[in-house]
Order: C-alpha cells, then structure tokens, then sequence
C-alpha cells in the first residue's frame, strides 16, 4: 500500500516521502495515528503545503527530545528494597511504574510508553540499564541500580 508520511518514522523514512508498506501497517498503525495519508492527488497537494510547517514541526520536537536527553545523562536511580535470605532475589519486583513514578518524582516528564524495560520487571540486586527513546531518532539510558535496604533488628 502506498502512502505518503506526514511524520519521521524510524526504520521507514522521514516528512514527505511516498514509501510502500503492508496493508495491516497501514491501516493498524500510520493511519490511525496521522503518521502518514495516501497518496490521492487532493492529499499530494495538502502535504506539498504542509511539508515545510511539518518539517519544521518535526524539528522543534527533535530539538526538545535533544534538551531532555541531555538531561538524561548521568542520570541514575537507586532502589533499597528487602531481599529473601541468603540470596539476591527481591520481595516483589521494580516495575516500569515505579521507575516512572521516580522520574516524574525527579522532574523528567516522560510517558510510560516512551521507557523499555528490556528484561521485564526487575527481581534481582544489580545494576540495570534502562532505554528510553524521546524520539524517533533520539534515544539514551538510564541506570537503575537495585540495592539490599538496612534493616534494623
């Protein structure tokens, strides 16, 4: 099916290009979600209109995910939870909720969708690293480090 993007979409082009995908992609995805229109002459003329107001839309949102990885950086949270006895598996698990509850906590306002988790809800002591993409092309981590809280006899 081909269709013409109205937003930079990773692994398939950026603003403006006629790109060919899979009828289900199209209908499940980039159409639902205004990432992209057919290529109907009406609609060829709409995005030739549009494409320098897109482009540029575009880049302020690049710009800002910029800003904010840069705050990213360096950034890291520490956990305290309590462990089983005499092994490093934890009583319950960190989610991606509560590692989102402490960015917001922490100021970063990043939506739940935009954090992977790559090995699921953390159940050990370690150290982990977290991958949060701001944009399609901007992307950075962030350490989670689990640790034994101190706890008083």
């Amino acid at each position: 099916m081909k269709l013409v993007l109205l937003k930079d979409v990773k692994h398939l082009g950026k603003v403006g290009e006629e790109i060919n995908v899979k009828g289900g992609y199209a209908r499940n995805f980039l159409l639902p979600t205004k990432s992209a229109l057919t290529p109907s002459p009406e609609n060829l003329e709409v995005i030739s209109k549009m494409k320098d107001e897109l482009i540029k839309k575009e880049q302020e949102l690049k710009e800002a995910a910029m800003s904010l990885k840069e705050k990213l950086i360096g950034y890291s949270q520490t956990h305290k939870v309590k462990v089983k006895d005499d092994s490093n598996e934890l009583f319950g698990s960190i989610t991606l909720q509560n590692i989102m509850d402490r960015m917001k906590e922490d100021g970063h306002p990043i939506e739940k969708k935009q954090v992977n988790l790559p090995s699921g809800a953390i159940k050990e002591l370690g150290t982990y690293n977290v991958n949060v993409s701001l944009h399609s092309e901007v992307a950075c981590d962030v350490i989670i480090v689990v640790e034994k809280s101190e706890e008083e006899s």
